[in-house]
């Protein structure tokens, strides 16, 4: 790839670009991508178009790789902070002894309202 057609590459305006097609519901996405593929490939031997088609397939693979990788972080992270204040709740054993209690309280009040 010559210097030239390298920087006419890099200084587009892919913000733009990407700003709106996340603005699209996900028929005029489906449908953009499948005209882009059809006009792309019209213009490409079959050896490009199975190098280009593995390209962008290894590209959403990256993209999908850090995508579950961050959620798995976030979800341990946020499972993490959630069950801490449990954990070192010095109320812990009040709430075992009160539920316990109200148990056993339960079980009273079922064999007193029973009839025989």
């Amino acid at each position: 790839m010559n210097n030239n057609a390298y920087n006419e590459f890099a200084n587009q305006d892919f913000k733009s670009l990407s700003t709106w097609l996340f603005s699209l519901n996900p028929y005029e996405f489906s449908l953009i991508a499948s005209i882009l593929g059809f006009a792309i490939s019209t213009t490409l031997t079959v050896d490009q178009q199975n190098s280009l088609g593995n390209f962008m397939e290894l590209l959403g693979q990256v993209i999908l790789t850090i995508n579950a990788q961050s959620s798995t972080l976030q979800r341990k992270q946020n499972k993490h902070t959630n069950i801490k204040p449990i954990i070192e709740s010095s109320n812990l054993e009040e709430e075992i002894i009160k539920i316990k209690e109200e148990l056993i309280k339960l079980r009273h009040d079922t064999f007193v309202d029973k009839k025989f």
